[in-house]
């Protein structure tokens, strides 16, 4: 089991809610009154998504699928409630996967938004706006109850998150348990040392790990696929920093030119686990065919000229992109770029 996340305000998925749909919303004027809880997020560890019936119970079995777990008075005493629930959800989630205006809400709760909401029967008129409005925001909306097992389990979001669960890494991994708080009692990387780097020359699709866990190690990501160019690395690099992060009682963060791995007390994770992490969600949301993650830890003590080398391939590559994308290459004497030991 894992600690349920709890603590996000209560109010930020309503700025967000109308940053996207605009202070004239009907769905934002009916998000005033209606009150908030915390999202047991945690949760969706184990289910593939939450779905909102707005229809008369009972609802069926649906598969994979569970209801959205929130208290029964804000799912059933008033479909305007039930709606403006699903939708401070779903922000409430994207909000906190740092989605930050209405670009970024639309491209998260695609890729991996939690909800869903169903129509099982007629609705009436006067809910047909507020109904557009969640479509607008990018909530699948599926009308009709016919084959509803299968038609959620195919809804974009939930079968990334299905693809994700489907490997095993001995312990529970999930986009939402980035979320948790906890106070970190080791870590490893983060600093000058080390070196962290995604590419596009993957030479195969699988983790390695060379060398025992230590607090230097190099990292390198290659990718591979369709529409996988040098460009696009610069954001699946951002996105595979937070993956070793998904596994319960794991903390990940860019610092500087590396990655930082944290755990909390008792979580110590293998590098393998966190390796396979990152090639399980790079494929699951963002659809890459082949992650070849390799790990290279230090001695405990001396130099590694192994690091050094994969320090300088790292600010090679980064420097090349940066000189493609932005045109402004790092400079050899930024006193960020690594150097040698």
């Amino acid at each position: 089991m894992v600690a349920e996340v709890t603590g996000d305000s209560a109010t930020g998925w309503r700025d967000l809610l109308a940053a996207a749909l605009g202070d004239a919303s009907e769905l934002v004027r009916a998000a005033s009154a209606v009150p908030w809880f915390d999202p047991p997020f945690a949760r969706l560890a184990s289910t593939t998504g939450w779905a909102v019936w707005l229809g008369h119970p009972p609802v069926p079995d649906l598969g994979p699928v569970t209801g959205l777990p929130a208290p029964p008075a804000m799912l059933w005493d008033d479909p305007r409630s039930a709606m403006v629930t699903a939708a401070g959800v779903a922000l409430n989630y994207a909000r906190r996967r740092g989605a930050i205006d209405p670009a970024t809400i639309d491209r998260l709760l695609r890729r991996e938004g939690p909800v869903a909401i169903v129509v099982p029967d007629t609705l009436d008129p006067s809910l047909r706006p507020l109904l557009a409005e969640l479509d607008g925001l990018a909530m699948p909306i599926l009308v009709g109850a016919d084959d509803i097992v299968a038609r959620l389990a195919a809804v974009p979001s939930f079968a990334a998150r299905r693809l994700g669960h489907a490997t095993p890494l001995n312990r529970d991994h999930d986009p939402a348990l980035a979320f948790q708080d906890f106070a970190v009692a080791e870590r490893i990387g983060g600093n000058s040392l080390s070196s962290f780097v995604l590419h596009h020359e993957a030479e195969r699709d699988g983790v390695s790990v060379v060398g025992s866990p230590s607090a230097r190690f190099g990292l390198e990501v290659g990718v591979g696929g369709a529409g996988v160019g040098l460009a696009e690395t610069a954001a699946l690099e951002r996105a595979a920093a937070t993956y070793p992060g998904f596994l319960d009682g794991v903390a990940a963060r860019e610092e500087g030119h590396s990655l930082e791995i944290g755990w909390r007390d008792g979580s110590q994770p293998e590098p393998r686990v966190w390796g396979e992490a990152v090639r399980v969600w790079l494929k699951a949301l963002d659809g890459v065919d082949a992650v070849d993650v390799r790990i290279v830890f230090a001695p405990a003590e001396g130099r590694s000229a192994v690091l050094t080398d994969m320090r300088a391939r790292a600010a090679a590559f980064k420097e090349l992109r940066d000189a493609a994308i932005v045109g402004t290459p790092i400079a050899a004497n930024d006193p960020g770029r690594p150097g040698p030991e």
